[in-house]
């Protein structure tokens, strides 16, 4: 396993909790250059493959393991649970497993990162707004206590994602949120431009489900540019490619 100096350890923050560690990644440290400086994580973003390769591998080093299980996300409701640890073609925004011999893993760059712990089983979700709409989060709580585990005893952490100071929508936006939420506990409006409170949704849909163990990142990606990947912020400024930033949870290595 490769060495992660310690000026690199630095730029991120590895959190433990009981028998898991994870880590909400930021774009620094990695190998990439120019609109994917430095740690992109995704393909076919336009990243040259073998700088995404080493970055993964410089993520996972963090966590002295070498294999990531990352689903192909695609704002879907759908969650699947990880058996193998070959598991490489799995369709989904939200995977859960129990074992210790992988990582898992999503990619984001403005969506919301969320990882759920239980007693045994654990779970990693990317919540774009259509997935969080159609129920990424339900499905996933529901998964999770259908495989055994308590809801009292699942501990949620949502990492970095676009606030509602940024995230402005136009009226169709609001005629979709109208017909699953109600609206205007979500949307602000100001000089008749309207902002989308996504943190506010996905608090509210997990204390829905009683979840009482939750922390939630007061951390904006797209007024910190240099920190994250902002697919928004990008489309603001004309940058026509966007990296992604990784997020990784798995069990502690005994």
């Amino acid at each position: 396993m490769n060495f992660i100096p310690t000026y690199l350890k630095k730029m991120q923050k590895i959190k433990q909790f009981n028998k898991y560690y994870f880590c909400f990644f930021t774009r620094n440290g990695g190998c990439s250059n120019n609109e994917f400086s430095t740690l992109n994580c995704a393909y076919n973003s336009g990243d040259l493959d073998k700088n995404v390769e080493e970055n993964r591998k410089i993520a996972s080093n963090y966590f002295m393991q070498n294999k990531i299980i990352i689903p192909n996300q695609n704002h879907s409701n759908k969650v699947l649970e990880v058996n193998n640890k070959n598991d490489l073609s799995l369709n989904a925004d939200a995977i859960i497993t129990e074992r210790d011999d992988i990582l898992l893993g999503i990619l984001t760059a403005d969506c919301a990162p969320i990882i759920i712990l239980g007693e045994n089983k654990f779970g990693i979700i990317h919540a774009g707004w259509k997935g969080l709409l159609n129920g990424i989060i339900e499905n996933t709580i529901n998964k999770l206590i259908s495989c055994g585990e308590k809801i009292e005893k699942l501990n949620v952490f949502v990492g970095p994602h676009l606030k509602e100071k940024s995230f402005e929508v136009k009226k169709d936006f609001i005629e979709i949120l109208k017909k699953k939420v109600d609206h205007e506990r979500f949307i602000k409006n100001v000089n008749e431009r309207f902002y989308f409170d996504f943190s506010k949704l996905i608090e509210e849909k997990l204390k829905k489900h009683n979840i009482v163990n939750l922390n939630i990142s007061s951390e904006n990606t797209f007024t910190n540019p240099k920190k994250f990947f902002s697919h928004r912020f990008s489309c603001v400024n004309k940058i026509k490619k966007c990296g992604r930033q990784i997020s990784l949870v798995g069990i502690k290595i005994k």
